[in-house]
């Protein structure tokens, strides 16, 4: 029952033109960009099935034919016969909304609230689209920069007492702290918000982009400024947030994790993503797409944060493990050598192993062969056992749902070809 799948292509307006084309061996015909690539069964963008299966439909209705039997019962109750995790490949080129997500409960009272007042699911001003939390794993694979969290309130107030315009902030940063300098931020009039921000526009727009470094705010303010002009002039209040915010710089193969509550935004750079499959969002600016600011302000963890870059640790048989502090899903990654079979042990619950580089073939009847930009979806309680097809090292990793994830546990083995 294991099945390839074809990932789902997202041409949203921030993404990039090559990477994703490139993965997936595709021309340059297509100017379009490519900033996501799907692997899962969320309604907007199931994974199709590749080989002698893809005239059968994607995997989204694949599931829906044995639900219990491919997700394991307990995954499938929980989930209502979903598989409960998306496994995505991004490449940012233009910065993305900052933005937080609910925890579970939240999410079940939001959306049920929601479907009580009759807001349609693809309503533009609908915020619940489903019932999940959407904690979050990324794995950088170029150099990776996001907003991450609050600074503490001094060094936030250090951050605006820097700015003219900005100064009286820093005094209220210090006095009131962060949860009610963002509220007023949040809550001004467009025209105030204008008055504090045209100053700081003109000052960064006039310099040197060499003269700002990536590793402080007004690298991305300015960036902000040009990518985000506002409607009618006005301009983004998102802008404030990134001079109270961690600038995190990832190096590929480092992990970050964002949970329910957690302020944050993609900068730039390509990375792997695995998350509870949801569309619950709560925008805080740098978009033009709908913001509820009372629900956010219901919703974000005020807390300063001390950003925990997570280092991808060894793990027994080979490979490598990310450990999360999430019961909802594991990651490992493993690179083959022409000289093993990985064996890849039966978990509970359903998994999708995504080949990023180079080529792999089960050793099971029917063999599936898997290129890169390619998944193998694995249902629940399956072993397999594959092995690289051809001279390029294959990059691999495996994503799962269980109900407890341990850094030390490994779904990975490896042995010697016979």
């Amino acid at each position: 029952m294991v099945q390839g799948i074809r990932g789902f292509i997202q041409h949203y307006a921030w993404g990039g033109r090559y990477f994703i084309p490139r993965l997936l061996a595709l021309g340059d015909e297509d100017s379009r960009p490519f900033a996501e690539l799907w692997f899962g069964d969320h309604v907007a963008g199931p994974s199709g099935l590749s080989g002698k299966a893809e005239e059968h439909g994607d995997l989204r209705r694949y599931i829906d034919r044995r639900p219990a039997e491919l997700l394991g019962p307990a995954i499938c109750q929980e989930y209502n016969g979903r598989l409960p995790f998306l496994l995505k490949i991004l490449d940012v080129a233009k910065m993305l909304s900052i933005q937080a997500h609910p925890s579970r409960e939240a999410a079940i009272r939001g959306f049920d609230r929601e479907n009580s007042q009759g807001i349609p699911l693809k309503a533009p001003h609908r915020i619940f689209r489903d019932p999940n939390p959407k904690p979050e794993m990324m794995v950088a694979l170029s150099s990776f920069w996001l907003l991450h969290g609050f600074l503490p309130p001094d060094e936030a107030a250090r951050n605006l007492e820097a700015i003219p315009s900005l100064r009286e902030y820093g005094t209220m940063m210090r006095t009131l702290g962060i949860r009610e300098t963002y509220k007023h931020w949040m809550t001004l009039p467009i025209a105030a918000v204008n008055a504090r921000l045209m100053p700081l526009q003109k000052i960064l727009m006039a310099g040197n982009p060499d003269e700002y470094p990536r590793s402080r705010p007004d690298f991305w303010a300015r960036r902000a400024f040009e990518t985000f002009p506002g409607s009618d002039g006005h301009l983004d209040r998102g802008i404030f947030s990134i001079y109270i915010m961690h600038i995190v710089a990832l190096r590929p193969g480092e992990a970050i994790f964002q949970d329910a509550g957690m302020l944050h935004a993609y900068l730039e750079g390509t990375n792997v993503e695995l998350m509870i499959s949801s569309d619950n969002v709560f925008r805080g600016g740098l978009t033009d797409k709908h913001m509820d600011i009372p629900l956010l302000l219901d919703h974000l963890d005020f807390r300063p944060t001390i950003p925990k870059i997570v280092q991808p640790l060894p793990a027994e048989g080979g490979g490598t493990t990310y450990p999360i502090p999430s019961a909802g899903f594991w990651l490992q990654r493993h690179q083959s050598s022409k000289e093993e079979i990985l064996s890849l042990a039966p978990v509970e619950g359903p998994t999708l192993l995504l080949c990023l580089e180079g080529k792999l073939e089960t050793l099971d009847q029917p063999t599936i062969c898997l290129s890169q930009g390619e998944a193998l979806f694995i249902p629940h309680h399956s072993p397999l056992a594959i092995r690289q097809a051809g001279d390029i090292q294959a990059d691999l990793f495996r994503a799962g749902a269980t109900r407890v994830a341990h850094a030390s546990e490994n779904h990975f083995s490896r042995k010697s070809f016979p």
